[in-house]
């Protein structure tokens, strides 16, 4: 047999297995923070377990396909998992395959649409804090984290747009812009619970999906805060009253230490007595006799109190 017939039979044998599989249907390629999975759809009419391998190309290596999910039971692929070790650039085209295989039977490869990572890629929602200054809220914003590259790296510095309002009462929401990651919400009403919901914005040449807006967060402010005339002039108060008692005190220091330690005379009897002399604090052996005072009174008072 001659090697053209050889090839003709093994081509039509090739064919012939391959078609026997219905292929997957439904098959899309998708972006989420800068993630890239490949979804489809089992082929219809069938009831025996089904697997599915899959390749991708990048639209800078036109000749060549690699296998990315290889006889998997999943209706999708994440071809960005490091484990598969692909090459993914935030700027580059691509797209993917999956054929269909049962036993000795596979489908056709049925291919995807073509998805550049940076302009089709859907960008999720932001984490937000809020920390309550008094009667102002303090906002928080965190970039979501994409699994290629970062925020800053593939779009610059986003805008954040900023909706706020108080709890039940979501008719009465404020807008604001903002570039910075870090505001403060002024002009609320104190002791109130607001809450505030935070959505990315980029340019739309960039990337024309609609970010995810963040789920509100609420938290409650506080009192409002003192004039700062009135802390000023607390301050200078006190500070004056520290002064004057310092002064006075250094000027009338004998006084008031005498007013506060009074000094107290002996009767003028026992101010004569002689001195004991120095005698341990505690003597077994002595003994004491109690002291009696009697008024004193003159020999001739005596005399005539006698007479």
């Amino acid at each position: 047999m001659s090697p053209l017939c050889c090839c003709f039979i093994v081509s039509v044998c090739v064919t012939a297995l391959a078609s026997g599989l219905p292929p997957p249907r439904n098959v899309r390629l998708t972006s989420h923070n800068m993630d890239l999975y490949l979804r489809w759809r089992p082929p219809e009419n069938l009831s025996n377990q089904i697997f599915y391998s899959t390749k991708l190309q990048a639209s800078f290596d036109s000749v060549l396909s690699r296998p990315a999910c290889v006889n998997t039971s999943a209706l999708f692929c994440e071809l960005s998992e490091p484990g598969l070790k692909l090459t993914l650039l935030e700027f580059g085209q691509y797209n993917a395959s999956v054929r269909a295989l049962s036993g000795n039977e596979m489908s056709d490869w049925v291919y995807s649409q073509p998805l550049t990572m940076d302009k089709d890629t859907v960008i999720g929602p932001p984490m937000v804090a809020l920390v309550p200054q008094g009667a102002c809220l303090e906002v928080s914003v965190k970039d979501p984290e994409f699994r290629v590259s970062s925020m800053t790296n593939v779009f610059g510095l986003p805008q954040y747009n900023i909706n706020y309002w108080p709890r039940r009462r979501a008719h009465q929401a404020s807008h604001m812009q903002v570039r910075q990651n870090r505001v403060v919400l002024s002009g609320l009403e104190p002791w109130t619970e607001y809450c505030v919901q935070v959505q990315i914005h980029v340019d739309p040449a960039r990337n024309q999906n609609s970010a995810e807006a963040s789920k509100p967060v609420c938290e409650s402010t506080a009192d409002m805060p003192s004039p700062p005339w009135i802390t000023a002039v607390v301050t200078f108060v006190a500070l004056a009253l520290t002064v004057a008692v310092v002064v006075i005190t250094v000027i009338y220091h004998k006084q008031i230490f005498h007013f506060l330690c009074p000094k107290h005379s002996l009767p003028q009897p026992l101010q004569n007595l002689p001195e004991c002399p120095h005698a341990p604090l505690f003597v077994p052996e002595e003994q004491c006799h109690p002291l009696t005072m009697i008024p004193w009174q003159d020999e001739g008072e005596h005399l005539t109190a006698n007479s």
